[in-house]
């Protein structure tokens, strides 16, 4: 369970990444459109706003790749959990079927014993009374 929080929480380490950088790129944008509007634009603002768009493409490509990997990573964790719970539950009804099967035999040498005691008692009675 623990490596399984781990794997999830850098699952959402990488998509709050990704969600920073798309938002960083639209805040870019709004940002040169205003510019644009307010007419106080010069070619090295679009030349630097396409240079980072770029970039920003490579760094989500690379989260993307990060994020399918640490996706993989969860799904094999959880298949894990889900493994050791059944694994965990079979043994659980193994141990209960042991141990109803130990008190039969138990609760039958009891009956032996009991049986045994009785026959005795019987023919101890029967000595005596002749």
């Amino acid at each position: 369970m623990k490596d399984l929080a781990e794997k999830l929480a850098v699952e959402r380490s990488i998509l709050n990444k990704i969600a920073e950088i798309n938002a960083n790129t639209t805040k870019a944008e709004n940002e040169l459109d205003s510019a644009k509007v307010s007419r106080y634009m010069d070619i090295n603002q679009m030349i630097f706003l396409s240079g980072f768009k770029n970039r920003m493409k490579v760094v989500l490509a690379e989260n993307y790749e990060q994020l399918e990997n640490a996706r993989t990573e969860v799904k094999e964790k959880q298949f894990a959990l889900v493994e050791a719970s059944k694994a965990r539950k079979t043994i659980e009804i193994l141990k209960e079927k042991e141990e109803k099967r130990y008190l039969e035999k138990i609760t039958r040498i009891e009956k032996k014993n009991m049986d045994e005691i009785a026959g005795n008692l019987f023919i101890q009675k029967r000595r005596t009374a002749i």
